[in-house]
């Protein structure tokens, strides 16, 4: 992160500390929107979230169906003392159907005939700004520079070796270790403290609101939420309300129909389902 770029997020937080917007009251944290809480809830701004509201980045609650989620039933077996094979095992199961989707298998919508025309990685939300297009051939690299940076070795930068290097059992092993690393580092010495907070997307629906994990943190937030922290802190990214719909990037290019965009808002608000993959 830049320089001028840290000054002017402190400076953000600093406005809302000082216009007493740091802090979201009590019925804010049951879901609530009051008068000052999209203030409250600003983007670039830091924010103390409570995990009953929140949404793993694939779509489940923390508090009710997080087992639903792999990552988060990962995190749940690292925690009851299971060993590196059997939590590899468990892991590949996942990975062996989810190489089989498309993109359309993932969120659910098989009639979407522009999805199911990608496969499960290449992945975009409605109100996500990046074509589908754009994901499928920037996705590679992007795994590529993540992973390589959590230690995982590529044969090499070819793009069809890399896409095979997602669903191999080298990257479940580098996931598992990933997870159960940081796992033992904060439940032992407690959550070090970080700078560059993970990234939030706030959801609103007329008068209440739901948060949901986006870039960077979110092995941090599974482990929290499994050791019991009522709260996490993190950085807004967006903020998306439903009455926006039509105006969503890939509602308005034609890959969903308001139809479908709706029926996942609703399953992230509700923290019902799983509209993502591990990859």
């Amino acid at each position: 992160m830049s320089t001028i770029k840290k000054a002017i997020l402190i400076a953000l937080d600093s406005l809302k500390e000082i216009l007493f917007l740091g802090k979201l009251n009590q019925k804010e944290q049951q879901g609530l929107i009051l008068l000052f809480t999209k203030f409250r809830l600003l983007p670039n701004t830091k924010v103390l979230v409570p995990f009953n509201l929140g949404r793993s980045v694939r779509g489940v609650s923390f508090d009710k169906n997080i087992m639903l989620d792999p990552a988060g039933r990962l995190c749940y077996e690292i925690s009851k003392g299971l060993s590196n094979e059997k939590l590899c095992k468990n892991l590949s199961r996942t990975f062996d159907n989810e190489k089989q989707f498309s993109a359309s298998d993932i969120v659910h919508i098989d009639s979407n005939n522009i999805l199911k025309s990608y496969p499960a990685w290449a992945i975009v939300m409605p109100w996500e700004k990046l074509n589908i297009e754009d994901m499928y051939e920037k996705y590679p690299e992007i795994f590529y520079k993540n992973r390589s940076s959590r230690g995982l070795a590529f044969e090499n930068t070819d793009r069809l070796s890399i896409i095979k290097t997602m669903y191999s059992l080298k990257f479940i092993e580098n996931r598992v270790n990933q997870m159960k690393d940081l796992y033992e580092s904060i439940n032992s010495n407690g959550l070090i403290k970080d700078t560059n907070l993970p990234k939030i997307n706030i959801l609103i629906k007329e008068n209440e609101w739901r948060w949901f994990m986006g870039d960077g943190g979110n092995h941090r937030s599974y482990i929290l939420s499994f050791l019991e922290y009522k709260f996490f802190k993190a950085r807004v990214s967006s903020i998306i309300d439903k009455k926006n719909i039509q105006d969503w990037h890939n509602v308005k290019n034609g890959t969903y129909t308001i139809d479908e965009a709706e029926l996942i808002f609703e399953s992230y608000f509700e923290g019902s389902k799983v509209f993502r993959g591990m990859v």
